[in-house]
């Protein structure tokens, strides 16, 4: 199935849920409520109005260029109730990014690992560290793994599921040192994978090479040239989440498997042509139980 078969599908499936559980909590508003993203969601539509205080700090950023505050939006920019149309929207949106991204890094994360064995029992042995201290893959066991961070990091630098994203310009700006003008309302393309493998930004772009998300790897690439989220206050809102899913994921499946390439892996890998974000047709891996687990 393809992309737009897909969202055409997803499409006609999410009014028929979302419709019949609205009517059915304005009509019985005691009706049991969920703790989950739709009811969060419904819950915005149904809301006319939200006045909250926010506090004015200064926009701070994380690791992958995502603002950790939101000093630069107006109070009726960051709260509005929804409609319709950007309920169903938001769902489709949500369903798309959150599962089919996180399995494609995942996919692209086990390939990785099969074809770099080195790295693999690298982070085995941390993974069988973490268990030791925490006994589960949790928050707090994931949060302080060095090696899962830098072979995850690299990963979407060598494979981010989007390859390029865009940007609106909201102000004419003339880039520094070069006479180019952006004019207002231009819409700019900004090539992540490209820029992933440019020499300038990463030595060595071909290898695979985690140390270079390590704390003393020298020397440090422009936060701005690592994009597999994007950045700013529109980059991926689901963007923790998913790394969460994806260590706990890979982490639980290291520590008792081994995962080893098949015959027929294609080295390098040849992404399918045409398609939204980064794919594979297929990606055959081996799964190789552990005897050494303790």
């Amino acid at each position: 199935m393809n992309d737009t078969a897909a969202m055409t599908k997803i499409g006609h499936c999410v009014p028929r849920i979302i419709v019949p559980l609205r009517a059915a909590h304005a009509k019985t508003p005691q009706i049991e409520r969920y703790n989950d993203f739709l009811q969060l969601l419904m819950d915005a539509a149904d809301e006319n109005s939200r006045t909250v205080q926010v506090d004015a700090v200064e926009d701070e950023t994380d690791q992958f260029g995502s603002i950790t505050s939101d000093n630069g939006l107006s109070t009726a920019g960051k709260y509005k109730s929804l409609s319709e149309d950007e309920l169903l929207a938001q769902c489709i949106l949500f369903f798309m990014v959150g599962y089919e991204t996180t399995a494609t890094v995942l996919t692209f994360l086990a390939y990785c690992l099969a074809v770099n064995p080195e790295w693999q029992e690298k982070l085995i042995k941390e993974v069988d560290e973490a268990f030791q201290n925490h006994k589960e893959m949790s928050y707090d066991a994931v949060r302080d793994m060095k090696v899962l961070d830098a072979v995850l990091s690299e990963t979407l630098r060598m494979h981010p599921p989007a390859a390029s994203t865009e940007r609106t310009c909201v102000e004419d700006y003339e880039l520094p040192n070069t006479g180019i003008k952006v004019e207002k309302g231009m819409r700019v393309a900004i090539p992540v994978y490209g820029m992933h493998y440019h020499p300038d930004f990463f030595q060595d772009p071909n290898t695979f090479n985690p140390e270079r998300f390590l704390d003393s790897y020298e020397p440090k690439h422009h936060p701005y040239a690592y994009l597999p989220f994007g950045a700013g206050p529109r980059n991926c809102l689901g963007m923790r989440f998913a790394l969460l899913e994806i260590k706990v994921c890979i982490s639980n499946l290291l520590r008792r498997f081994r995962l080893k390439p098949h015959s027929t892996t294609k080295i390098p890998l040849q992404y399918k042509k045409g398609m939204v974000l980064l794919s594979v047709s297929e990606l055959p891996l081996l799964l190789e139980r552990r005897t050494d687990a303790k």
